[in-house]
């Protein structure tokens, strides 16, 4: 049994006839040679996913897929096998969903560009992205001049709804009393920061429930000026399975919760700060980082002011993909599988969490030519496949 099911919408020819005779061996095919299950279902279970997997049959069926594609919004996919004159079907229908600026791919049985198996994952994380509720809190910093898109973009390619709240919502919500000091390794940290950090988590968490929050990313440092900071209560929330971003950048949020929802668990946001082009390196710096990811960690305070309370983590090594979302409407994609490594930078004039990462040949080069803006996210394992299919389907239009 093939690890990944992908629902179809069977499409024939009434020239060829219909049922079971006609679907069974294509179907099986699929699964040998591809390694995908295909499972076929109704037109309006079609419908409603994602994308739209449509398994071209025979011939003649070019009428039947585009009164489909009239009906449905997302990506057509269009899987063609090497009999009843299936392919020539779907270069037919592909070419006139290009003529029409809509997204298509085509993917032939034995001859797939992307594997059948990727497109399925990439497909399923679209559709855990649905109906997200993310929270922003305060207005994007100043300084995301390239990251800050419309949040129109997210509701209308990824069916999300971004709520606004100002950062008052968090002031308005910290505990006066009774809130117990966090613990752990300081330095420079006293009791007055330890117990600030633990109020704001007490906010942000009372913030999320109330609100049905599923994520948020909050314009931190709104918060310097009453002597507080959101690093600790972003990294406890992450752990806790509510992705949390910083400066209310909305790409670098959609990169956390892709990383939650292809892993479980959560990612790392960071500015890449400095790199070596001869060994291939990239120094990742952040104030916050999910306690999930590493093997220590220290309690020291926020880098740029000085204040409240950050977190000084050593990320554990082994293969991770870093990952940025960028264009006006997250278009873009920067995916680069590579390695933590065990080595740590330990530097003062960084911010406190720093990583170094082992980058592929050319990587670095095109990060410097192409920049698609300054926060990335480091995501646990291997990714980049799933990634570019998930941009090229869902975002790319």
């Amino acid at each position: 049994m093939a690890e990944i099911r992908v629902p179809v919408l069977p499409l024939a020819s009434g020239l060829h006839g219909a049922g079971e005779d006609l679907v069974r061996p294509v179907v099986e095919a699929f699964r040998e040679r591809a390694n995908v299950e295909l499972v076929a279902v109704e037109e309006e279970a079609i419908a409603a996913e994602p994308a739209h997997f449509l398994l071209i049959l025979t011939g003649g069926t070019e009428r039947k897929a585009l009164a489909f594609a009239d009906r449905a919004r997302g990506p057509i996919v269009l899987l063609t096998h090497p009999g009843h004159n299936s392919l020539p079907a779907a270069l037919e229908i592909a070419a006139r969903l290009r003529q029409d600026h809509r997204p298509v791919w085509l993917s032939h049985l034995g001859a797939e560009e992307v594997a059948l198996p990727v497109l399925g994952q990439a497909v399923a994380l679209a559709r855990n992205l649905r109906g997200k509720v993310v929270g922003l809190i305060g207005d994007p910093s100043p300084w995301l001049v390239a990251s800050s898109p419309s949040p129109d973009a997210l509701a209308g390619k990824l069916g999300w709804t971004v709520r606004p709240f100002p950062l008052d919502a968090v002031l308005a919500r910290l505990p006066r009393e009774g809130a117990t000091p966090i613990g752990g390794n300081g330095e420079g940290i006293g009791e007055g920061e330890r117990t600030m950090a633990s109020r704001v988590h007490a906010a942000l968490a009372q913030l999320v429930e109330e609100e049905g929050l599923d994520a948020l990313t909050i314009a931190c440092f709104g918060l310097l000026p009453h002597r507080m900071t959101a690093c600790w209560a972003l990294a406890c929330l992450s752990d806790a399975g509510i992705p949390g971003g910083c400066e209310g950048d909305l790409p670098a949020l959609l990169a956390l919760i892709v990383a939650q929802e292809l892993t479980g668990s959560p990612g790392f946001l960071a500015n890449p700060a400095d790199l070596d082009l001869k060994r291939e390196r990239l120094i990742l710096a952040h104030c916050t980082v999910p306690l999930s990811l590493v093997a220590s960690y220290r309690l020291r305070t926020h880098f740029e002011s000085g204040l409240g309370l950050a977190v000084a983590g050593r990320v554990r090594p082994g293969p991770y993909t870093l990952v940025r979302f960028g264009g006006k409407g997250l278009e873009e994609g920067f995916f680069v599988e590579g390695s933590v490594l065990p080595e740590h930078p330990d530097r003062e004039d960084l911010c406190r969490t720093q990583v170094a990462f082992k980058m592929p040949k050319g990587a670095l080069a095109r990060l410097l030519r192409e920049p698609l803006g300054n926060h990335h996210v480091l995501i646990p394992g291997r990714h980049r496949a799933v990634l570019a299919a998930f941009r090229d389907l869902f975002l790319s239009s």
